[in-house]
């Protein structure tokens, strides 16, 4: 083991202080030297404690508490998602009564978005023929024997295909078998004229019913669907 000068001088110092005359021998100097180390080692590691002791007062947080997450946007990412649906939304643009059969009767729509679907039902006697035109140009003929899924059973009615656009709508009704009286079949708008003329002039009580359809984003509500329902329930 080797001894600094420091240590040397220690243990000198020590021999002169106990008043000691007999000598120092090799034994006695390794003994006492590596008492002096093992009290500087002491001394030594009081500090070192104390050091680490205050180092982490200034790195750990306060209370206990935890560490934050090492994904700071683990919180974010776990919150829901908003889910968007669907519903239809249906309005009633015009709604009226009238009675002459054997004429041609001019409905005008309102003003209305042109995407939004049209809907337009006549209200009719049962097997009465109904022509009808869009714009002054003439469309089809169709048969009333329609009947509602609820309500008055006895209440016939006819939907008719128009374009969403229309602002004008002429319908006449005419008595059943009118068309076939013509001879042959229908046509034109021409043939269409012969028809309402042919059928003579009549009353009865009718009704026309012009709706729109549109289709609106929603997260919630009466009517609001997702694109993950089922959307009939199981059989």
């Amino acid at each position: 083991m080797t001894i600094t000068e420091s240590e040397l001088r220690e243990i000198l110092d020590r021999e002169s202080d106990d008043g000691l005359h007999g000598g120092v021998t090799v034994a006695d100097v390794d003994r006492r030297v590596r008492r002096i180390r093992r009290r500087r080692l002491r001394a030594l590691g009081g500090t070192v404690a104390a050091g680490l002791a205050a180092a982490l007062a200034f790195t750990l947080p306060e209370g206990g508490a935890a560490p934050a997450p090492d994904d700071l946007w683990t919180g974010v990412m776990a919150q829901p998602s908003p889910r968007y649906g669907a519903r239809t939304i249906t309005d009633t643009i015009l709604a009226k009564k009238f009675s002459a059969m054997g004429e041609r009767v001019a409905f005008v729509l309102p003003e209305r978005r042109r995407e939004w679907m049209l809907w337009v039902q006549v209200r009719c006697p049962r097997q009465a023929e109904v022509l009808y035109w869009e714009e002054g140009v003439y469309q089809n003929a169709q048969l009333c024997n329609e009947l509602p899924k609820e309500g008055n059973q006895s209440e016939f009615f006819t939907s008719l295909t128009v374009e969403n656009d229309i602002k004008r709508l002429e319908v006449a009704v005419v008595p059943p078998g009118s068309i076939r009286k013509l001879g042959r079949p229908l046509i034109n708008d021409k043939d269409a004229r012969q028809v309402v003329r042919d059928a003579g002039k009549s009353r009865a009580d009718m009704s026309i019913l012009a709706m729109t359809s549109r289709i609106e984003s929603c997260d919630s509500g009466p009517g609001c669907r997702f694109a993950d329902e089922n959307r009939f329930p199981p059989g």
